[in-house]
C-alpha cells in the first residue's frame, strides 16, 4: 500500500512528540526515515519507529537532547550526545563539520554517545548539497564475527560517501556486511526469505531463513577479509577515535534493558578550498560521462552512479506515496493505540 507522505510525517511526529520530545527533534528524526522509505531503504524507514518510541519510553534514549561540545580545534572536535537521538545528534554535528570546512577546508566532528541515526547518506548528502563531499562513518552493536570466528566481535559498520555532481550527487551508502540487519529484520517481518550469502545461523552455516540470523546468527562482511578490515577501521574511526564504546562494550538497540553508546565518524571537504568549483563540476561530467556512456554488457539497458537507483525511487514515491507494508500498518496502529493517538488513515 501508499501512503500520503504528509499523512506518516504528521503521524510520526505525533508519536515522538506524545513523549515530550520538541517538534524540531521530532521531525528530523521522522525527516531522516522518510527519506529512507522513498529511497525504499524500507530496513531504516519508518519499520524503526516502534523501537524508537519504546528506547524513548525506557529512558534509553533521551526525548529532549542534550548535546554536548568536548573540545574545538579548529578543523577538528569532538561532541557528546549524551544518549540523544541519533539523529538529532547526527544531524547537528554533520552541520559543524560543515561550517567547519568553511573556514579550515576541512571539518571533522567525531561523536561519542549517540544512538542509531538511519540512513548514513542523510548526512552525507548535506555536504553534497553545499558543494562539498561528506563522508559519513558510524559503528553500531557487533553484528558479524572475525574471519574464522563464531562470535560477534564487529559492526557491519555503514560507510557513506557523498559529492555533488551536475545534477544530482553521486553517493555511495553502504553497510560493510551483505545486507544491512535492518533487511533481514524487513525478511522476517513480512515473512520472506533472504538469499543465502547474507548470513549465517549459529553454526556457521549459510542460510536463506531470518530467524536463523536474528537468533544466534552472523551476518556475513561484504568481500569477505576486505569487508571486515573496512568495520574494524570504521571501529577505529569511530568508538576508538571519540573515546566511546566499541565492539562488544555496545548492546543491541534491541536490547530494551541497556542504553547504546554509538560513535560517529562526520567529515566534510570543503571542495573550493583545493580546486575551482567550475574545474570540480566539469571533470565530474567527464567521469560520470565516460561511466554512463560505456559499452554495456549483453541484456543491460542502462548504467547507473552510485545513488542514482535510489533517487529515482525517490521522486516516484514523492509523486504515488509512501511504501508501506501491510504488517507495518498494523503494527503502526498498535503503536497509535498505545499512545492514545489517532490512527493512520489509508484512502
Amino acid at each position: 500500500m501508499f501512503i500520503e507522505k504528509d499523512k506518516l510525517v504528521h503521524f510520526s511526529n505525533e508519536c515522538f512528540m506524545k513523549l515530550g520530545m520538541p517538534e524540531e527533534e521530532a521531525n528530523t528524526i521522522t525527516e531522516v526515515m522518510l527519506e529512507a522509505d522513498l529511497r525504499e531503504i524500507h530496513s531504516h524507514g519508518f519499520l524503526r519507529l516502534p523501537i524508537y518510541i519504546e528506547r524513548i519510553q525506557k529512558g534509553l534514549i533521551s526525548s529532549k537532547a542534550n548535546i554536548s561540545m568536548i573540545n574545538n580545534h579548529g578543523a577538528t572536535a569532538l561532541m557528546d550526545g549524551n544518549y540523544s537521538a541519533g539523529q538529532v545528534v547526527a544531524k547537528e554535528a554533520m552541520e559543524k563539520s560543515i561550517a567547519m570546512s568553511e573556514e579550515s577546508g576541512l571539518g571533522l566532528v567525531a561523536v561519542k554517545n549517540s544512538n542509531h541515526f538511519g540512513i548514513t547518506a542523510y548526512y552525507s548528502l548535506m555536504a553534497a548539497k553545499q558543494d562539498k563531499i561528506g563522508i559519513v562513518i558510524s559503528n553500531v552493536a557487533p553484528l558479524m564475527p572475525a574471519i574464522g570466528g563464531k562470535e560477534k566481535v564487529i559492526g557491519n559498520n555503514p560507510i557513506s560517501i557523498a559529492a555533488p555532481s551536475v545534477n544530482e550527487p553521486i553517493v555511495l551508502d553502504m553497510a560493510l556486511s551483505n545486507t544491512a540487519f535492518g533487511k533481514i529484520l524487513f525478511h522476517k517481518e513480512n515473512n520472506k526469505e533472504i538469499p543465502a550469502d547474507w548470513g549465517v545461523d549459529r553454526n556457521g552455516v549459510p542460510t536463506t531463513n531470518p530467524e536463523d540470523i536474528i537468533n544466534g546468527g552472523f551476518l556475513s562482511p561484504v568481500g569477505g577479509p576486505k569487508g571486515f578490515g573496512l568495520a574494524v577501521m570504521a571501529e577505529i574511526l569511530t568508538g576508538i577515535l571519540s573515546g566511546g564504546d566499541f565492539s562488544k562494550m555496545i548492546p543491541s538497540m534491541y536490547d530494551t534493558e541497556n542504553k547504546q553508546s554509538i560513535s560517529h565518524f562526520m567529515l566534510t571537504i570543503d571542495i573550493k578550498k583545493l580546486i575551482p568549483l567550475e574545474v570540480y563540476y566539469s571533470s565530474i561530467e567527464k567521469l560520470t560521462g565516460f561511466i554512463k556512456n560505456s559499452s554495456k554488457a549483453d541484456g543491460v539497458k542502462d548504467i547507473y552512479l552510485p545513488g542514482e537507483i535510489e533517487f529515482m525511487k525517490e521522486r516516484a514515491n514523492k509523486t504515488r506515496g509512501i511504501p508501506l507494508e501491510e504488517n507495518l500498518k498494523e503494527q503502526l496502529d498498535e503503536l497509535a493505540n498505545e499512545l492514545k493517538i489517532q490512527k493512520l488513515i489509508i484512502q
